[in-house]
């Protein structure tokens, strides 16, 4: 048996452990409540509702981890998005660029598109994707390192 975050044993495992933990909610508050020698009655309407107490918490604790799961999964999918998005009209600019002639003008706009790409690699995926330097950060250190 597979206990993964969302495997189908693992959900069946916490359903019977919601259920144990309610029956013996109930069951407390029943021999609780019948050792202070209320009536019938009574024991049965604060145990019903002291157990429909734990059930409503229990509910509302997984239904709550559940929607975080789903806002994160969602972030994700937008920053996906956005990535598809700037990776994409860079390359439309390197393919345009190289199909046409090899001059000073193609070969800026391939770098810029490049540099755009390594910007969305490193900027909208931060802590997520390594990139390397680009070659005018490179330049850049190269200067720092001469200087000092």
């Amino acid at each position: 048996m597979e206990f993964s975050k969302d495997s189908k044993a693992r959900l069946i495992l916490l359903c019977f452990f919601v259920v144990l933990l309610v029956w013996v909610a109930g069951f407390g508050f029943d021999r609780l409540l019948a050792r202070d020698g209320a009536t019938r009655t009574d024991i049965l309407v604060a145990s019903n509702a002291l157990t429909g107490i734990v059930a409503g918490f229990l509910f509302y604790s997984l239904t709550n981890i559940e929607r975080l799961r789903r806002n994160v999964m969602r972030e994700r999918l937008r920053t996906i998005a956005e990535m598809n998005h700037h990776i994409r009209n860079s390359l439309q600019v390197i393919t345009y660029a190289s199909a046409t002639r090899q001059d000073a003008e193609s070969v800026e706009m391939i770098r810029t598109s490049v540099e755009r790409i390594e910007w969305a690699l490193r900027e909208v995926l931060p802590g997520h994707v390594e990139s390397p330097p680009t070659p005018a950060e490179q330049a850049d250190s190269r200067d720092v390192l001469r200087a000092g």
